[in-house]
């Protein structure tokens, strides 16, 4: 059951790992696919992978840049 809104607001690399999505900043966090429902990225210094991207479209979660 997804439930956490993730926000990513500073410079980050976002790339998926078995199941996580996996956040590199200062220091790594992992956030397990099944839990979120929603990802915002409000800075132009968010970097992505491409299998990340498919991962969410799959699971059907939604992705706002703003």
């Amino acid at each position: 059951m997804s439930w956490r809104t993730v926000v990513i607001s500073n410079t980050a690399k976002l790339d998926y790992q078995m199941g996580y999505m996996v956040v590199r900043k200062n220091e790594l966090t992992k956030i397990h696919l099944s839990e979120i429902e929603m990802l915002i990225i409000e800075s132009t210094s968010v970097s992505l992978t491409a299998a990340l991207l498919s991962e969410l479209t799959k699971k059907k979660i939604k992705v706002i840049f703003l």
